[in-house]
């Protein structure tokens, strides 16, 4: 999922109203924040910044709901499933994979 912090809007109003229009869920609560990173996008526009978050969502995980014009699958993904996130990729290509790592770490690491 990914998206930008429009004019007027605070970084974590964009992160609110991202996953709400790309997920049809609305954040109830900000667990951690993962970190950044920046790298020069491919298409002229020079630095690109991600922000990075865990977050809790409102409804169940039974039905999730991707906007599919920028998602073309979903899946869910555990401590045994991170492999999975490496395939098709090459070295330094494993951003997705470290983030859901450090999500996975933050959930193992929760008291129940």
């Amino acid at each position: 999922m990914g998206g930008h912090v429009e004019e007027g809007e605070t970084l974590l109003e964009a992160l609110a109203r991202e996953v709400e229009e790309e997920t049809g869920r609305r954040p109830t609560h900000v667990r951690r924040f993962l970190g950044t990173t920046t790298w020069t996008g491919d298409d002229g526009g020079g630095l690109r910044h991600e922000a990075d978050y865990l977050v809790e969502v409102d409804g169940g995980l039974d039905h999730p709901k991707p906007e599919w014009s920028k998602h073309s699958a979903h899946d869910w993904f555990g401590p045994d499933d991170l492999a999975r996130l490496k395939e098709n990729c090459g070295p330094g290509q494993f951003m997705i994979h470290d983030l859901v790592a450090r999500a996975v770490e933050d959930r193992l690491d929760s008291p129940s």
